[in-house]
């Protein structure tokens, strides 16, 4: 009877003991599925924080009109450290991978508008700006007081260019020819279409507006090759196309008197309006950088092995350029509206008159990679933010 009762008692305890280990396995499921969910939500919290440009137009928005309302320097971008600089109407533009941003030369913020484009690319113009979406189908064209237009081609984006009359030129991928290039009026109606049997690599308006310098490469017996030609938004045919250019051009600018300059990989090369080649410098180091503005067109030439780099000046022709060397490291070069040129040290601006005086010094941070003139201003590309500075005349 005594072994019987202490048999119950066992089971009993052991009855309890398998409650209590029930209900604590319970707890740690219960404690480890709430765990679980919180580190969900902090993972979404975060996740969301990173993407709040797409979510949260409206806080964002807020943020932009106190900077508005301030208008101080630095301006800060958030959200996108990869943003491009532009100028439209005198005002400056700034394109995020979220927004298109237009400022006044004083900080103050004209307009914010969203895009919700993949790999944007900026172009700008007299007073238009256009946003295409590199090896998408869509892009849009907007002036500091309204957005003009938004349109899709059929094909892949792979570049696009803007005229001070707000024309709009793509080069699109193409599976029956080498490229498309489609011409558009400020309206967003198709002025022009053309079938390319070559790639092209840049494409500039003439001054007239009535036509482009398209330049198109190719290989020749192993050889990159490049052509300028002159078309007409009104014939199927060619005005004109120049010699095979030995080197890759990079850019093709119209100049002040209706002629074309091409930026090439190894030399560049000033044509006159027939396309015949009245001018070529060759590059005695590598092409780092580079500028044209009228008729005047500047090299950034580097070095690395000696890490020296040169300021090349060409006035017009490629008879007597005018060569600036630096012992140190050059970050950037420009030409400035009233023609003198602009260099950017690692902590100091220089500003050169065309003959390669320099006019002006100015001491700034290390940190900026870049600039862009807007009227009378500089301003600086900083990681996140811009600042702004302005020379003397």
């Amino acid at each position: 009877m005594a072994k019987k009762a202490k048999q119950q008692g066992g089971a009993v305890k052991e009855k309890k003991q398998n409650i209590y280990a029930a209900r604590s396995q319970k707890k740690r499921r219960r404690i480890l599925r709430r765990s679980i969910i919180f580190l969900l939500l902090v993972m979404a919290v975060m996740v969301l924080y990173r993407r709040r440009d797409s979510w949260m137009p409206g806080l964002d928005a807020s943020g932009r009109q106190s900077q508005q309302q301030e208008g101080k320097f630095p301006l800060y971008i958030p959200g996108s450290s990869e943003y491009q600089m532009g100028a439209a109407d005198g005002k400056l533009v700034v394109l995020t991978d979220s927004y298109l941003n237009f400022y006044q030369t004083g900080g103050g913020q004209v307009a914010a508008r969203q895009h919700t484009y993949g790999s944007a690319m900026l172009q700008t113009a007299g007073n238009y700006a256009l946003v295409y979406e590199n090896g998408g189908t869509r892009f849009r064209l907007d002036t500091p007081g309204k957005a003009v237009f938004e349109k899709t081609v059929s094909d892949p984006i792979i570049f696009g260019r803007v005229s001070d009359q707000g024309k709009v030129a793509l080069v699109t991928g193409s599976e029956t020819c080498a490229c498309r290039m489609l011409v558009f009026n400020a309206k967003g109606q198709q002025l022009y279409a053309r079938n390319c049997v070559e790639d092209l690599s840049d494409i500039c308006f003439r001054s007239d507006g009535g036509g482009c310098y398209a330049v198109s490469v190719f290989m020749q017996e192993g050889s990159l090759k490049s052509v300028v030609n002159s078309y007409s938004f009104t014939s199927k045919d060619d005005l004109w196309h120049s010699q095979a250019l030995d080197m890759l051009a990079v850019s093709v600018y119209n100049t002040s008197e209706g002629n074309a300059f091409v930026f090439g990989d190894t030399r560049c090369v000033f044509l006159d309006r027939d396309g015949a080649v009245t001018g070529s410098y060759e590059y005695p180091k590598s092409l780092s950088g580079c500028a044209f503005r009228d008729q005047t067109a500047v090299l950034l030439l580097s070095d690395q092995e000696r890490r020296s780099s040169s300021v090349v000046i060409l006035d017009g022709s490629t008879q007597s350029p005018v060569v600036r060397s630096y012992e140190k490291e050059i970050k950037a070069v420009g030409l400035l509206s009233d023609g003198t040129i602009l260099v950017q040290l690692r902590s100091k601006l220089e500003r050169l008159s065309e003959t390669g005086r320099v006019l002006e010094e100015k001491e700034i941070s290390d940190s900026y990679e870049g600039f862009r003139s807007v009227g009378s201003y500089i301003f600086l590309h900083g990681y996140q933010h811009i600042d702004r500075t302005e020379l003397h005349k």
